[in-house]
């Protein structure tokens, strides 16, 4: 059996790299670690993944030497505007070296930008296409917002300088309108980022009912710290969440997923907080030339309804002065002829009192002294027989007092007599009483209360 050392086997393999692979490649892979050490030079473990399962099917190490790394890293970073970092897909110009201690690996010379920033735009729009498809994307921008949003639910980083940029804008806005501002703290960067800002959507939509809209917000960074704003799961939550979703990410290179699908996209939190502020402005002039407009209609109004009432006014003022002087008229017409009439009337009654006066003296002069005795007995009879009997009746009265005196209940009950009541009622018959009953007898000074234990009816004796 043929036998080699381990030195002689890497040797062997090491020429035969070179010859396989004489210059650079191309290769693309995902960069899994990066560090960059004090010297300057960065080493990188790149690996290749299923499209499906996310398993890593192949992986090496890579190696950037520092004076390459000095002009790969900020030309890569400014063309793309991501960081060059774990988690982003390159495009690298690479010589295959085999050392027969180290093992395989990758010396790079150069990285393509174009190739990972088509990436990006491919996972962008593959995860607009599943959102267009979900049928979600213009869901949140069909929202109606509060023409006074007051109410703000914000998800940033507490310690963001992008939530105090866009505090500080909204409490100390020039118009001196309040907000009431509560904050979901939440990761805004990183692979936590995502789970991390569901999470504060969440907590809002609990309470959602507080709120007229919802901020996203974050300072500005590189298109890689802003990729967390590209998952499909978050963009899902925002485009599907039943408040406003406003976002101030801090960019204005690119839009993310969580720019298209919100209501309204600003490019930075104090450009959201301003907007805000404007809005309600623009509300408040509305109401501003809202009551111009009423008041002007207002007078105008008034100011025909002044005239006209002037009209009314001047017109009543001269009918009624005519209809004031032909009522003079008539009235004076009507007393004379009243007066005529009663002067007329007067004379005749006159007359007839004449006449009627000498003829009553001439029958009472008629009248025998016989007929003025028979008279004057008959005024005698009428008054006994009236005094007769108004003492009839005087003493018929009191009998009637003497007897309703004798009648009163106290003086009935001091002859030996009593009054029962069942039920607040006065019992009159056996019939109205049942075994068990309550009865209350009244007899001269005090009242008896009893049981019944057994009745017995007469009628059925």
């Amino acid at each position: 059996m043929e036998k080699i050392t381990l030195s002689a086997l890497n040797h062997q393999i090491r020429e035969a790299t070179k010859r396989s692979f004489p210059s650079h490649v191309w290769v693309i892979a995902e960069i899994n670690e990066l560090n960059v050490n004090r010297s300057g030079h960065c080493y990188m473990e790149l690996v290749e993944k299923s499209d499906s399962e996310e398993k890593i099917v192949a992986k090496s190490r890579a190696t950037i030497w520092a004076f390459r790394f000095r002009m790969i890293r900020p030309y890569f970073e400014t063309t793309t505007g991501s960081r060059l970092e774990p988690g982003i897909k390159v495009l690298v110009k690479a010589e295959i070296s085999f050392h027969e201690i180290y093992g395989l690996s990758l010396n790079i010379s150069d990285i393509d930008p174009n190739f990972t920033m088509g990436d990006l735009a491919r996972r962008k729009k593959e995860v607009l296409e599943k959102l267009k498809n979900a049928g979600v994307l213009e869901m949140n921008r069909d929202l109606v917002l509060s023409m006074v949003p007051q109410r703000i639910a914000v998800i940033s980083s507490e310690t963001a300088a992008g939530f105090g940029d866009f505090m500080d804008s909204l409490v100390n806005n020039s118009y001196g309108f309040g907000f009431g501002v509560t904050l979901f703290p939440a990761i805004v960067q990183g692979d936590a980022a995502e789970k991390s800002i569901i999470s504060a959507l969440d907590q809002v939509y609990h309470d959602d009912h507080s709120f007229d809209a919802v901020v996203l917000i974050r300072g500005g960074g590189s298109q890689s710290d802003l990729d967390c704003f590209n998952g499909y799961e978050l963009a899902m939550n925002i485009a599907q969440f039943p408040l406003p979703v406003l976002t101030g990410i801090g960019h204005e290179r690119d839009e993310t997923i969580a720019d298209i699908v919100a209501h309204r996209s600003l490019k930075t939190p104090t450009a959201v907080a301003e907007f805000l502020v404007d809005r309600i402005q623009e509300f408040s002039e509305h109401i501003s030339r809202l009551q111009e407009r009423f008041s002007q209609a207002l007078q105008l109004i008034l100011s025909g309804e002044r005239m006209t009432l002037q009209q009314m006014t001047s017109d009543l003022e001269r009918l009624t002065g005519r209809y004031i002087t032909e009522g003079d008229h008539h009235l004076n017409d009507y007393h004379k002829r009243v007066k005529s009439e009663l002067r007329h009337i007067f004379s005749e009654q006159r007359a007839q009192l004449s006449d009627r006066s000498g003829r009553l003296k001439y029958l009472w002069k008629g009248l025998s002294e016989e007929r003025k005795r028979d008279i004057r007995h008959l005024g005698e009879k009428k008054t006994r027989v009236t005094r007769e009997m108004i003492r009839s009746r005087q003493e018929a009265l009191s009998i009637a007092g003497r007897t309703l005196e004798m009648l009163r209940p106290e003086k009935v009950l001091k002859r030996g007599y009593s009054i029962t009541r069942v039920n607040g009622k006065v019992l009159k018959n056996a019939a109205d009483v049942g075994n068990g009953d309550q009865l209350e007898t009244r007899v001269n000074g005090g009242v008896i209360t009893s049981l019944v234990e057994k009745t017995k009816n007469n009628a059925h004796n």
